[in-house]
């Protein structure tokens, strides 16, 4: 997968109001184009579990995030998701198919029998072969692909823009599961309670967040690491001010996180230091969650998803790491 693609990505599922580049359809375990916590219910490909023929059969017209009015199975049964994955397993629905890019987010018992429907692009033959009843992308998937889907199937675009809490209202709407939706959020609060109880005095602590992406280190939005801010950290002011994804100097980092406690920094392989350790003792070596040794290397491809997977993700990340303290 070339480099433009991948940063484009990274401005799709990263960026709520960034332009970083054109969006496309998928992404790498990068700043990518983007697990699961809950399971689907047992023998549910879709969404939801046979309740007769007649059920299956009806549609109804729904208006999804292109304001177009789609008409919809009301119980679908196979789903091809080339975007939002991550909700509907929270909604405990396994789709049918996706492409490589989600396959590659989840243990392989969470995505057990989804048949992978292309790299990055949906492999139209593919989909033809698994006779979907509901395709599932973003709004941000360009006219061209979408005709090209609709022929297949019902196309559903979410919404690009939304958070991920606000996705889960949307398809829960769409297939029906407001009792899973509520599941979910009950679990998400329980899990942020349980963090916060061990972060203990760090609770309160300002943190910034930056991404190492190749050669270029990127700021986002704090409303893309929200878990992290539940749990309990803090935004300093300069980082509540960001609004758009955009690209930062390391000599520029030195005063954005002046009044930073922790710094998070996503990067491919947390266990390479090697570039951190570079700044930490020339550019970074000013800053006080340097000198405090509290900065800490997570995984992209489990914090740069911004999906309800990706708010479970950075919990249990944090629980792992403030767990004994």
């Amino acid at each position: 997968m070339n480099r433009s693609l991948k940063l484009t990505m990274l401005a799709c599922l990263f960026l709520l109001f960034s332009v970083l580049a054109a969006c496309g359809g998928g992404g790498s375990n990068t700043g990518n184009a983007g697990t699961g916590t809950n399971a689907p219910a047992e023998g549910n490909q879709a969404a939801g579990g046979n309740e007769g023929t007649n059920q299956e059969a009806a549609t109804k017209v729904y208006k999804d995030g292109l304001d177009k009015e789609v008409e919809v199975p009301v119980n679908p049964q196979r789903i091809v998701a080339l975007h939002n994955v991550g909700e509907l397993l929270a909604l405990g629905v396994k789709p049918l198919g996706t492409t490589d890019y989600h396959l590659s987010k989840y243990d392989p018992e969470k995505v057990a029998g989804v048949e992978s429907v292309g790299e990055s692009d949906p492999n139209m033959e593919k989909l033809v072969e698994l006779e979907p009843d509901l395709i599932i992308v973003s709004s941000y998937f360009t006219p061209e692909v979408i005709t090209g889907l609709e022929k297949i199937a019902p196309v559903v675009a979410t919404k690009w823009g939304l958070t991920p809490t606000e996705h889960l209202d949307a398809l829960a709407d769409l297939l029906g599961k407001e009792e899973e939706k509520q599941a979910w959020l009950d679990a998400y609060a329980a899990k942020v309670a349980s963090v916060k109880e061990k972060l203990g005095q760090h609770a309160g602590e300002k943190a910034v967040v930056l991404q190492f992406w190749e050669k270029t280190i990127y700021r986002h939005s704090p409303t893309v690491f929200s878990s992290l801010y539940d749990a309990g950290f803090a935004a300093p002011e300069q980082a509540a001010a960001v609004t758009q994804t955009e690209a930062i100097a390391e000599e520029a980092v030195v005063e954005y996180a002046a009044d930073a406690d922790r710094l998070f920094l996503l990067v491919e392989d947390p266990s390479n230091k090697d570039r951190y350790n570079e700044l930490k003792e020339t550019a970074w070596k000013d800053i006080p969650a340097v000198q405090k040794d509290q900065v800490h290397l997570v995984d992209t491809g489990r914090w740069n998803d911004y999906s309800a997977s990706a708010m479970m993700w950075i919990l249990e990340d944090l629980e792992s790491m403030f767990g004994n303290h």
